[in-house]
């Protein structure tokens, strides 16, 4: 069945060729899912030329406490690794320690407008180029877990 493009999918409108683009300003969609015990987030959100671009935010984990039982050396490892990540992030990505010690990874890519196919295959390159610094932070007891990164509301 053939479709007169443009034509609103959603949030989305969708050109000739198939290509996916918030509708409007005020329609700029998103959605969470959880990877690896991480909440990762993606919005549509503009940039100053009015296009849209895609913004991704990963809860990481948390930095333990001083009350875990654990190893007395896993929280000094954890800023230890913390100071050192952000220097090997790809140039898009910024990490942040919050307050309550939890770690944010806040990525973008321009790919407005992009094709559904095309737009899991971004967040698909996104999921497997974070999975060594997940490894690292793992290894350095900064898990991802619902108790460590909060609720998807967070």
């Amino acid at each position: 069945m053939p479709f007169d493009a443009p034509f609103m999918l959603g949030p989305f409108a969708v050109d000739a060729r198939g290509r996916l683009s918030p509708r409007g300003p005020a329609a700029l969609p998103g959605f969470l899912f959880r990877w690896r015990g991480r909440v990762i987030r993606a919005k549509f959100v503009p940039d100053e030329s009015g296009d849209s671009r895609l913004a991704l935010t990963a809860m990481l984990g948390r930095v333990p406490s001083t009350a875990d039982r654990g190893d007395p050396q896993t929280r000094p490892t954890s800023f230890q690794i913390l100071r050192l990540l952000p220097r090997v992030l790809p140039g898009r990505w910024q990490m942040v320690l919050l307050p309550d010690h939890r770690v944010r990874l806040e990525a973008e890519a321009d790919v407005l407008p992009i094709t559904a196919t095309e737009l899991l295959v971004e967040l698909t390159r996104f999921l497997l180029e974070l999975a060594p610094y997940l490894d690292v932070l793992d290894e350095a007891g900064i898990a991802g877990t619902e108790a460590a990164t909060g609720s998807a509301n967070t």
